[in-house]
């Protein structure tokens, strides 16, 4: 929040102005669920916001422009978007990036926390997590016939435990949506 002077907030539901509220009280009811991202919000300097944007607005210092150019960022409250995957593999060849099956994809604002099974010894497995930098990534994209699969190549320099060679990373998300989401959260050039 800002020292000086922090902002005050009115929700706007309809024709009605119910506030004001703070920063704080406006996350609470995101997190319980009383109100969603798309809900707007006016500042007290008269900028006017969804919730999505005031909850990536960590420092309540974005102006109007950059508020409309923004990206979707992780939020504010610490609750970091996660996704099940199903990295494909066996113990004989383990498939994206190393792991093996079904785990967890955890975006964490400049990193993928992936989080799934490795090889362990001959015949075993145990869970493993890695942190995979987005300045590591060539590129991130759907797969173009499968549409709940993400394709991640990562650079040449870049080497990820487990991993021989550079072949991109085939990871199956729930549905296409969810790769879409992940794909706007990432926000890769």
């Amino acid at each position: 929040m800002r020292a000086d002077s922090p902002y005050r907030y009115h929700l706007l539901i309809g024709e009605r102005q119910l506030g004001p509220y703070d920063r704080k009280t406006i996350v609470g009811m995101r997190i319980k669920k009383l109100i969603d991202n798309s809900l707007h919000v006016r500042r007290s300097d008269g900028h006017d916001m969804t919730v999505a944007q005031l909850l990536a607005d960590r420092f309540e210092m974005a102006d109007a422009e950059s508020l409309h150019k923004q990206a979707v960022s992780p939020p504010a409250s610490g609750i970091w978007p996660s996704f099940l995957m199903n990295c494909g593999g066996s113990l004989m060849k383990p498939g994206a990036l190393g792991f093996i099956g079904r785990g967890e994809l955890r975006f964490q604002g400049d990193f993928l926390r992936l989080t799934a099974n490795r090889k362990s010894g001959f015949i075993s497995t145990r869970q493993e997590r890695t942190k995979l930098p987005l300045s590591a990534l060539i590129s991130a994209t759907p797969h173009a016939k499968q549409a709940n699969v993400l394709v991640l190549q990562l650079k040449p320099a870049h080497r990820v435990e487990g991993v021989v060679g550079n072949a991109p990373g085939l990871i199956a998300l729930d549905d296409a949506d969810a790769v879409k989401e992940l794909l706007e959260l990432m926000n890769l050039p």
